[in-house]
């Protein structure tokens, strides 16, 4: 991804620390056959009590979970708790420093109430505002209200409909995770449901293991297409030859990769916004000169402005794909600095001919 959110947008983790700590207490207190839980919302703990009072389909759930769990042996018993733990070490995980059991791991009997349960503590997000809180939180923090994923969609503001959510680690797999803010990412909706989707951030097609972003813990990636070629690339819609485009990235990591891989980032942005979007941005680089009544006729004066642009789209950051746009004319410049002489006449006439 292009950066990170804020880490203070999951500081309202609470829901799914109390649900750790309710777990706990019912393995350590509540194991025995025939020992129920006590009447809700008691099993909470106290600084929880007061908001999850009228929360009683979460009492319905644990005693659910509670019926089944009693009945394993105490070595299932261990297992079931300790990939509650192990699924939610985010961090680790996604570094492959750490790993995990997934759902189908676990006992038979056991799936369903956990998945429930877990399900259920999600679905609470929303009724409780915790999650249009941490969307507001970042909605405020990240730079140019975009989805960090692509770089292209844009977010709505707080209060319109929502953006997806998207359960970083699945939760059909890891549903421990599944009401845990670090695992839980606005993304935008092509992003979710054309491109993520179910695809499993922890492993490859082919069952091994791989890393991938921290999506709260993330420095910022800069793309490069300084490695292109003009005018040997696809051809436009009038017949112009396109650059034949080498999208680099900031990072020569496995994250990348895996952003790549899943993503399909090095593919959308060439055929989604550098091909068709190549003359327009010449176009807009021609207004530019001519806004600003500069007359270009030298190579200097070119070279000159083109810096003067890139510097202009670097400040708007990720506002409307400016990153990409500076990345273009940062090509344009490598390239009319080496001398290209067709490319030089071509920019300058884009120039001439735009209009202010």
């Amino acid at each position: 991804m292009l950066f990170g959110y804020p880490i203070e947008a999951i500081e309202q983790n609470w829901l799914h620390e109390c649900l750790g700590e309710i777990l706990q207490l019912i393995h350590t207190s509540y194991i025995e056959i025939g020992k129920s839980l006590p009447d809700w919302p008691e099993i909470v703990p106290e600084r929880y009590r007061k908001r999850l009072k009228s929360r009683k389909g979460f009492q319905k759930r644990l005693n659910a979970y509670h019926k089944v769990i009693v009945k394993l042996t105490p070595k299932q018993q261990c297992q079931v708790l300790q990939t509650f733990k192990d699924q939610n070490e985010i961090p680790r995980l996604l570094s492959c420093q750490g790993e995990c059991e997934t759902i189908n791991d676990l006992p038979t009997a056991i799936q369903k109430p956990v998945k429930d349960l877990f399900e259920f503590a999600f679905s609470l997000l929303t009724d409780l505002e915790i999650r249009d809180e941490q969307y507001r939180i970042i909605y405020d923090k990240i730079s140019g209200q975009t989805c960090p994923f692509c770089g292209c969609e844009d977010f709505d503001a707080p209060g319109a409909v929502r953006e997806a959510l998207d359960h970083y680690l699945l939760k059909n797999k890891y549903p421990f995770a599944a009401a845990n803010l670090r695992n839980l990412v606005p993304m935008g909706n092509k992003c979710n449901s054309g491109y993520k989707r179910d695809q499993d951030i922890l492993m490859k097609d082919n069952r091994t293991r791989r890393k991938s972003f921290d999506p709260y813990n993330h420095q910022t990636v800069t793309i490069s297409l300084n490695n292109s070629q003009p005018f040997t690339g696809t051809t436009g819609k009038t017949g112009e030859p396109l650059p034949k485009w080498e999208i680099d990235f900031s990072l020569n990591v496995e994250e990348v990769t895996t952003w790549d891989e899943v993503f399909h980032i090095r593919e959308r942005y060439k055929r989604d916004v550098l091909d068709p979007k190549f003359q327009s941005y010449l176009g807009e680089f021609g207004n530019y000169c001519k806004s600003c009544k500069l007359v270009l006729t030298s190579t200097e004066e070119l070279l000159r402005e083109l810096k003067n642009y890139i510097s202009f789209q670097e400040s708007n950051e990720f506002k409307d794909r400016a990153f990409l746009k500076a990345a273009v004319f940062k090509m344009l410049y490598v390239h009319c600095q080496k001398g290209d002489q067709r490319l030089i006449n071509l920019i300058i006439d884009c120039c001439k001919w735009s209009k202010p």
